[in-house]
């Protein structure tokens, strides 16, 4: 009885979490509405844009279907073919938040293949990791007396294998964040380089530590509170990400820019002449160079 008393206490605390961490998503997601209506709405058609609307509308609405059926009285084996669903979800967020930083990791290497080789090699690898994590899950079971909504256990087999998915994607971090930084130390950055490098260094501290306190929980809770702070580790990154990328729309739309500004995609290569408007600014895609020059500007 005890136990179950427990295992209901916890299911009391994960759900606090996941509330807490949407009611973020949410809550920034209002506070910035306004930005991104004025710098992606106005061009909706570009890449950079569709890149950003899946980014943050994926997490917006798939947060909503997993707390509707969270609540849902659901059969086993209905529930775990959920929990399996809110964990391909997650995965599926992280990699297109892992895509944009690889993005942008590419513009600011001047679109350099050699670079672009290794990070999509890099990211197959630990991609790969994170799709073994689903596999061969084993599940805790449940009290059925007071009990309510969809909730799964994770054993310690389970949770281990469900944390190294976390961990791939802390590896792939901090491989874009060292990138950043040793392309900085070759020489006097830019202001726009120097806002690239700021904003990665904060996406990689708060992503980080978010993180790093959901690989505890896989290790050291109990079994219906492994992994609670999923959701609010997904929402951190998505939001931060947002953020960056409405950051580099309002410096990019704030610069005089030449008639012979390129795209190379999402990359703007800004000189202090002729201004063009928001929607030339966002017109054109060209991935054909192969040059390692430094951007001084990037709208991705």
């Amino acid at each position: 009885m005890s136990n179950d008393v427990a295992a209901l206490r916890d299911v009391h605390a994960h759900n606090s979490l996941h509330f807490f961490a949407i009611s973020f998503l949410y809550w920034d997601h209002l506070m910035t509405l306004g930005r991104e209506c004025e710098h992606l709405w106005r061009q909706a058609g570009t890449t950079s844009a569709q890149l950003f609307f899946l980014n943050r509308y994926l997490a917006f609405l798939g947060n909503i279907s997993v707390t509707v059926l969270a609540f849902t009285d659901l059969s086993n084996s209905s529930c775990q073919k959920f929990n399996l669903y809110r964990q391909v979800l997650l995965i599926v967020t992280q990699v297109i938040v892992c895509i944009l930083l690889t993005i942008r990791i590419y513009a600011l290497y001047g679109c350099s293949r050699r670079v672009l080789v290794y990070m999509f090699a890099s990211g197959v690898v630990l991609a790969g990791v994170s799709c073994w994590s689903l596999f061969s899950q084993g599940h805790v079971d449940h009290p059925t007396e007071y009990w309510t909504g969809c909730h799964i256990g994770l054993d310690p087999h389970t949770a281990r294998r469900i944390a190294s998915a976390w961990e791939a994607l802390f590896i792939y971090d901090s491989i874009l964040f060292t990138l950043t930084i040793l392309k900085t130390r070759r020489r006097e950055p830019s202001d726009v380089i120097a806002l690239l490098v700021r904003d990665g260094a904060i996406y990689f501290a708060v992503t980080a530590i978010a993180n790093f306190m959901n690989i505890l929980t896989f290790y050291i809770a109990r079994p219906f509170l492994r992994g609670g702070l999923s959701t609010f580790a997904s929402c951190v990154s998505v939001t931060m990400m947002s953020r960056l990328m409405l950051n580099l729309h309002e410096n990019a739309q704030s610069e005089p820019v030449s008639t012979s500004t390129w795209i190379t995609f999402g990359r703007l290569d800004i000189t202090q002449s002729e201004s063009l408007t928001d929607d030339e600014i966002s017109s054109g895609l060209d991935t054909d160079t192969d040059t390692d020059t430094e951007p001084t500007m990037a709208v991705v």
